[in-house]
């Protein structure tokens, strides 16, 4: 009987305790799963994936070779949703081919979870130094 009861508490305490590597701390298995799900659908195609790139390619790649974890929370998911802002109009003009396309604005199709998801999923291609210093910055200006 103690035996089951060690059984049940391990089973059911265990898994909220353990970090899994790449994943940022509180991120939930299940919203990075579906954020990965997400972000191939939705962000893949123009930015690309966990490797190859560099911080000056437009439009920025999310893994640790680009620039968006130097950015908090909550401009990224400002971006997300309205399609850039001021900071992404000059890069476009600095940076930017004439053919790629502006990035669309994605409040109608995204949920807000939808978006805390694919930025879970992000961030589990960064460095544990790029999410500590990412994490910083969003409690700074967040």
């Amino acid at each position: 009987m103690r035996w089951a009861g060690l059984a049940f508490l391990l089973a059911a305490v265990l898994p909220a305790c353990v970090r899994l590597p790449g994943l940022p701390p509180g991120a939930a298995v299940p919203d990075v799963k579906r954020g990965e799900q997400l972000y191939t659908q939705y962000c893949l195609g123009c930015h690309g994936g966990p490797t190859g790139g560099s911080m000056m390619d437009y439009p920025p790649r999310h893994n640790p070779n680009g620039h968006t974890w130097h950015h908090p929370d909550c401009q990224l998911k400002e971006i997300i949703k309205d399609g850039g802002d001021g900071m992404t109009a000059m890069m476009r003009r600095m940076m930017a081919p004439p053919d790629v396309p502006r990035m669309p604005a994605f409040k109608e199709i995204l949920t807000d979870q939808d978006i805390e998801a694919i930025l879970a999923f992000i961030k589990t291609w960064w460095t544990e130094d790029q999410r500590r210093y990412q994490a910083q910055v969003t409690r700074a200006q967040c």
